[in-house]
């Protein structure tokens, strides 16, 4: 699994890449713009296809002439896949113009702000069509599933639950509670499920609910004084690991009315830590029915749920698993993508500003490891549009990311080419109230003199970033850029032991 993992991996990573700076290179080519590269990945060329040059074979491990005679780029292949580059002209590259007059005119510098504005954005577009294009593929090529009352019964090992008595009828857990499996009556099928409270959640977005009667809350042997609630993470839920122990947290209550609910504190929950000796009373909990995939609560039966701990001061595996609910989305399928992408969009851009104010935040930045660990447990846990959805949200953060205007990254030139943009348009309407020019008529060439009546005016030429600056700046972006992603790399090959 991990091999196939890793191959994906590569295939996924490769095509984001692929797919941001194709968006760069064909908006430059769109405007006439000279590309001399286009490279997926950094360092050494393991493969390169292009216009035969002196000692070019030398320069890669393998190396393909394009004899087109039309063709100007050199597309190429690094040994490190973890990102990718277009060359244009006018991207420090004096010595090209010197050497290739033939060029001139032909730079990224030559083309007009809106232009310029465009390429520099175009990867970023690119990678928010592709986000919404995997999303699209993964809710209408996949049978999709579902737990829609989050724990649903149907248990997967018969003889562990009936010997453990998970569930009874009473508390003294003398009569164990017996459940079908699900049944089919005129067409419906029905199962039986544990109620949920909903009002214990954290947010509309948040997956934790309580699961215990809040009138009757948790108590642990050796907290006599105090009260818990048992909460159930449906994000923790593998469709291909039924172990219900892994998703059931005990957290302190707080009292409202005659109720208990979750405590709830700086938007999270206080986690109760198992000792040694500890037991669990038996909780009080509804079940209702499920009838093809709609819970129905008009008929709740009283249980009591009892939890064991075993040696590692868990949780003990339940005996029970879960019935999911399976379906099609047929044309909800644009709406469930559109709904995805706005989602993914939101929830990672809050996070990516957070980290400009909240510490906490950091702890959740991966890299390349992260993801492919993650990658990894979602692929072997989870049906494979799942794994798509998870790629779908690395396409969006990419965009976003790309659009901070960092140097090194496309925000920090479509912040340079605003400020040009904005500088030349205030120099352009200064001249057009001394001389009386229209200032927007683009028959005025602002690199020339032009005549005005009886006057030769002299036009500014628009004002440019020092390219010697800009470089600069951009190379110590670049240079922070690499430092934060091996400070990451060591963070999560530390955090695998």
């Amino acid at each position: 699994m991990k091999l196939l993992s890793l191959i994906l991996f590569l295939i996924a990573l490769g095509v984001l890449v692929t797919i941001h700076e194709f968006g760069h290179f064909i908006a430059a080519k769109s405007f006439n713009v000279y590309c001399s590269d286009f490279s997926i990945g950094f360092g050494y060329k393991i493969l390169k296809i292009g216009r035969k040059k002196p000692d070019e074979k030398k320069s890669s491990l393998f190396f393909i002439e394009n004899k087109n005679p039309k063709s100007e780029t050199t597309f190429s292949l690094g040994i490190v896949p973890l990102g990718g580059y277009v060359g244009m002209l006018g991207e420090d590259d004096d010595d090209v113009l010197k050497d290739n007059p033939e060029l001139k005119g032909r730079s990224v510098e030559d083309i007009n702000f809106w232009k310029k504005l465009i390429v520099f954005f175009a990867g970023i577009f690119m990678n928010f069509i592709l986000a919404w294009i995997i999303f699209f593929i993964s809710a209408s090529c996949f049978e999709q599933k579902s737990i829609n009352a989050l724990n649903e019964m149907g248990y997967v090992n018969e003889e562990t639950y009936m010997s453990q008595k998970v569930l009874t009828t009473d508390y003294e857990g003398q009569e164990p509670l017996v459940f079908n499996d699900p049944e089919t009556v005129d067409g419906s099928t029905s199962s039986y499920v544990i109620n949920v409270n909903k009002k214990s959640k954290l947010s509309e977005d948040s997956n934790y609910y309580s699961i215990n009667d809040p009138s009757v809350p948790v108590k642990i042997s050796s907290k006599p004084d105090y009260y818990y609630s048992i909460i159930f993470n449906s994000s923790n839920v593998g469709y291909n690991d039924l172990d219900f122990s892994q998703t059931m947290k005990v957290v302190v209550a707080s009292k409202e009315g005659d109720k208990y609910f979750p405590k709830i504190t700086n938007n999270n929950y206080e986690y109760y830590t198992f000792e040694k000796g500890d037991t669990i009373e038996p909780i009080k909990i509804y079940i209702s029915k499920m009838v093809d995939g709609d819970l129905k609560n008009d008929d709740l039966t009283t249980a009591y749920l009892h939890l064991t701990i075993d040696d590692n001061l868990a949780i003990e595996h339940l005996g029970f698993g879960t019935y999911i609910n399976s379906y099609w989305n047929g044309w909800n399928s644009f709406n469930v993508a559109s709904k995805q992408w706005w989602n993914s969009t939101k929830l990672i851009g809050e996070t990516l500003g957070k980290l400009f104010y909240d510490s906490d935040t950091w702890g959740q930045v991966g890299g390349p490891v992260a993801i492919f660990t993650q990658t990894t447990s979602i692929l072997s846990n989870y049906p494979f549009y799942f794994y798509l959805n998870s790629w779908g949200m690395i396409s969006v953060n990419l965009a976003l990311f790309n659009l901070l205007p960092f140097p090194g990254l496309d925000g920090w030139q479509i912040l340079v080419n605003i400020i040009e943009g904005s500088v030349n348009l205030f120099k352009k309407k200064k001249n057009k109230n001394k001389s009386g020019m229209n200032a927007n008529d683009k028959s005025i060439d602002a690199t020339k003199e032009v005549n005005v009546g009886d006057k030769v005016v002299n036009v500014d030429k628009p004002w440019k970033f020092p390219a010697k600056a800009k470089n600069i700046i951009s190379y110590i972006g670049l240079g922070l850029l690499f430092l934060l992603a091996a400070v990451i790399f060591v963070k999560d090959v530390i955090g695998l032991f």
